[in-house]
């Protein structure tokens, strides 16, 4: 029997280059991103605390809903629908933003590992095209 790896057609070194190439761009690209996504994170982090808390005084005052309901029910009752929502997204909005923060904090430290091993891998190619 033959060996199976024999009957693989050969590699193309070419390819495999441009496939580096684009997961390169893909990685600096997330890399120029980040920024953005810091700008979210922030965001999540302030302003979900602060509906949360707006959330939780009308909710420690419900007397301040009633009267609302009873004044106007209309804008009491849509009043209360949306605190009820923006407790909900906020928890969401702050979930999503600390698990982010999380990930790019140790983004970071990959990304300048990442640098420096490909640094050093195109200088060992680089010197290995020199000696053939």
């Amino acid at each position: 029997m033959s060996d199976p790896e024999d009957n693989r057609p050969p590699r193309d070194t070419k390819r495999r280059e441009n496939i580096l190439e684009v997961l390169d761009e893909l990685i600096f690209h997330l890399n120029n991103t980040r920024g953005i996504f810091t700008l979210l994170i922030i965001s999540s982090l302030i302003l979900a605390p602060i509906a949360l808390i707006l959330g939780a005084i009308f909710i420690s005052f419900p007397r301040f809903l009633f009267f609302l309901i009873n004044r106007v029910p209309d804008v009491g009752i849509i009043l209360l629908v949306y605190v009820v929502i923006s407790i909900i997204f906020s928890s969401i909005w702050l979930y999503i933003g600390i698990k982010e923060q999380r990930f790019f904090s140790k983004w970071n430290n990959k990304f300048r590992r990442y640098m420096s091993l490909k640094s050093q891998i195109d200088k060992e190619l680089g010197e290995e095209d020199e000696n053939t």
